[in-house]
């Protein structure tokens, strides 16, 4: 009976609560129905729809702009980054090609390093081989005095083939710039004239600072103390070049500048001679220093003499 009664009231509440609601749609139904009858509330509700049409026609509007604004700015931005890419695929471009022409110039640098190389070691070994053959065919004109190679060991050789002869060369046998000069400087293969550069040494000629006189070094000698040191110089060196022959003249240098200073000219009467004393003299010790004789042209010995 409990369980009957709870659940009749259950039941009534539900009745009254559909009544009550029911009844409450009704009065605004009426209420509605009343106020759509009348022409201000009307008036209102078209005056409402027209505020909501331009609003929603507004925001539509917003929502337009905002995307052409989002758009522009979208199109902007790859444009940028489209900008941005080409500089960099410009500037990875340019350094793809310095990189190239680099390694190019590398190794053109390194291939014509490594002709010149390699005709340097051709010209050297040519040259090693040429002085070779003349020396053997030096040693046998010295040795047997035949001529058959005569001709050709009295072939000029020249510095510079396409310029001028060098006049303090052609006068002296000797320059002061060397191989650096700009004239040519003829040298004979072999003739009766030897060049020992520097062979004659004493402080009264030299301009540098001596270890042991300082600057006054020509100061501490006289005339009398270089002659005498000559006249040694001339009898140690006489006996030794007379052994490959008659000598005609002898003349020593007694200039203070570099490239003439103690230099000595020997001239054989027979190229023979010379030739001997060449393949003798060349490269020996002479008071610790090392010899180097060449060749030269007969000079004009009053035309060579500065007189000074």
């Amino acid at each position: 009976h409990k369980e009957w009664r709870k659940l009749f009231k259950k039941k009534r509440r539900k009745a009254v609560r559909q009544k009550t609601a029911q009844e409450r749609d009704r009065q605004n139904a009426e209420k509605e129905k009343q106020k759509l009858s009348c022409p201000e509330y009307q008036l209102y509700l078209a005056e409402k729809g027209r505020q909501e049409q331009i609003a929603a026609e507004r925001e539509e509007l917003e929502r337009a702009l905002r995307h052409a604004v989002w758009l522009e700015e979208e199109r902007k931005a790859q444009a940028k980054f489209e900008k941005v890419r080409q500089e960099e695929e410009a500037k990875e471009r340019e350094a793809r090609e310095k990189r190239e022409k680099i390694r190019k110039e590398y190794e053109e640098r390194e291939t014509k390093l490594k002709q010149a190389k390699e005709e340097r070691f051709q010209q050297q070994e040519h040259a090693r081989r040429m002085l070779h053959e003349r020396f053997i065919k030096l040693q046998e004109f010295a040795a047997t005095g035949a001529d058959d190679y005569l001709s050709e060991l009295q072939s000029i050789q020249h510095t510079r083939a396409d310029a001028e002869d060098c006049k303090f060369f052609l006068k002296t046998g000797a320059c002061r710039h060397g191989y650096r000069c700009g004239g040519n400087h003829p040298t004979p293969g072999v003739s009766q004239v030897i060049l020992i550069p520097n062979f004659f040494s004493h402080p009264a000629l030299e301009q540098a600072v001596h270890a042991e006189y300082g600057h006054d070094a020509r100061l501490e000698f006289d005339e009398d103390d270089l002659k005498n040191s000559y006249n040694e110089f001339f009898r140690d060196i006489i006996q030794e070049f007379e052994m490959f022959g008659t000598v005609r003249h002898i003349f020593v240098c007694r200039n203070s500048v570099a490239h003439l200073r103690g230099s000595v000219y020997i001239e054989y009467e027979s190229m023979r001679n010379a030739a001997a004393a060449y393949l003798r003299m060349n490269g020996r010790f002479y008071a610790k220093k090392q010899l180097h004789v060449e060749f030269r042209n007969t000079l004009t010995w009053p035309t060579a003499v500065c007189g000074k």
